[in-house]
């Protein structure tokens, strides 16, 4: 191959290639560019995560900023990423909890915290580069450049794949909360900062990337 269109084809034919993961990032430092270089880095470091088996606080540490600076749309094709809200996989429903006079949210919020023991990149590719299917339960895979997309799936019951350069907060694909009675100031305030959109997807949403430069640029 030589040139990069070649490569992501061959990623999304066979999405766990490591090998061609490194042959990839090896002709994008060639290049010289300053993404190139940082595309490069980003595909070594999934390599290196893949094959030491790092949980994903190191790779959110270490993936994130690079991740953020990177098109969503190639990020998608050559990201090793969790799945979450896999409903095989899923605790037997449950009703709402309500716990301090916090109703919380629909079963549909437990959900989305238990991971699948596949990854996106062991899902097999179909028509469309941001839709995978497991061959375990034989449903899709959505890939998510923001959580607002990751969250519009979530309450669809969808499987997700949430893009490496979204900064992340605790049970952020949980439905929004809400009271039975009058809740306390700071109850209310960490539900806001829980849903609040994150300045990656706010970015993108806006067409930007983030630091300011236009997507388009």
């Amino acid at each position: 191959m030589n040139d990069e269109t070649g490569f992501l084809r061959a990623l999304l034919e066979t999405p766990a290639d490591d090998t061609t993961r490194l042959v990839y990032a090896d002709w994008l430092t060639e290049r010289g560019d300053p993404e190139s270089a940082a595309k490069a880095r980003f595909l070594r470091l999934t390599v290196r995560f893949r094959q030491s088996g790092r949980t994903d606080e190191y790779q959110q540490a270490e993936l994130q900023p690079l991740a953020a600076a990177l098109p969503p749309e190639w990020l998608g094709v050559v990201s090793s990423l969790k799945v979450e809200g896999c409903p095989a996989k899923a605790p037997a429903p449950h009703p709402p909890l309500v716990q301090g006079g916090l109703r919380l949210g629909i079963h549909l919020g437990g959900l989305f915290q238990f991971v699948c023991d596949q990854g996106w990149d062991d899902m097999a590719p179909t028509g469309e580069p941001t839709v995978r299917r497991c061959a375990q339960c034989g449903k899709d895979v959505h890939y998510c450049a923001t959580i607002t997309d990751a969250r519009e799936h979530a309450d669809e019951g969808h499987c997700v794949a949430v893009d490496l350069g979204i900064v992340r907060r605790e049970d952020d694909l949980a439905p929004r909360r809400y009271w039975v009675g009058r809740p306390s100031a700071e109850a209310v305030r960490k539900e806001e900062e829980r849903w609040k959109l994150d300045p990656v997807s706010e970015a993108r949403a806006a067409g930007r990337r983030p630091g300011g430069a236009d997507a388009a640029g």
